[in-house]
């Protein structure tokens, strides 16, 4: 579209994508879930997976249901795990296989757009824990606890005994300081200390 070069672009309304779900759809037309692995029935749901299908929607374009892929996955490894190959062991390389495939596209996406902020790495970093979380999960921090209720440490709850018991500790830390600033000038005198006799009291013992 046409734009006038004085127009001012930051201003002008984003345009409006439109969607239209039916256009794509074509009924499925079968009774039930498919129960029995076979192998164009196992690349057509890998297929789905490659493409970023979680595998409830992959297993139901491919005609089946997540949950007997499930199963034929825990057989896969089962015999994996038996040392034997089967047909479950193949789809299970198939699907870890195109599930590693998508991973690896957004990870090349991310690589490639660095710096880039129109890219909304938020939902490929979602996306990628949803597919591995082990990996691409990073681990829970657990918040350090705030004093004072999150109020800060002048709000901070504490009972009457504990409240003296502070007073108590700053005051005799502020006579220390207090005392060790005192000038020497303000001490005692010594010799007053002592009980030596003034000059007066010597005066009036001669004068007697």
């Amino acid at each position: 579209m046409a734009r006038h070069r004085d127009h001012d672009l930051e201003t002008e309304p984003a345009e409006v994508l439109g969607l239209d779900p039916l256009a794509t759809y074509r009924p499925l037309k079968q009774r039930g879930p498919a129960t029995t692995l076979t192998e164009p029935l196992g690349l057509a749901l890998c297929r789905h997976i490659a493409a970023g299908r979680f595998l409830r929607d992959a297993a139901v374009l491919a005609g089946s249901s997540d949950s007997v892929v499930q199963g034929w996955l825990r057989r896969g490894r089962e015999d994996i795990e038996a040392g034997e190959q089967t047909l479950y062991t193949w789809f299970v390389m198939e699907y870890e296989a195109a599930s590693a495939h998508f991973r690896r596209a957004l990870e090349e996406v991310v690589l490639a757009n660095i710096g880039n902020r129109a890219l909304l790495e938020k939902f490929i970093r979602w996306r990628l824990s949803i597919s591995d979380p082990k990996h691409y999960t990073l681990p829970r921090v657990s918040a350090a606890p705030v004093a004072g209720n999150g109020l800060g440490p002048l709000f901070e709850l504490v009972t009457p005994e504990q409240a003296r018991s502070k007073l108590d500790e700053k005051l005799e830390r502020f006579l220390e300081e207090l005392a060790k600033d005192l000038p020497a000038k303000a001490a005692p005198d010594s010799s007053a200390a002592a009980g030596t006799p003034s000059n007066t009291d010597d005066e009036d013992e001669d004068g007697g």
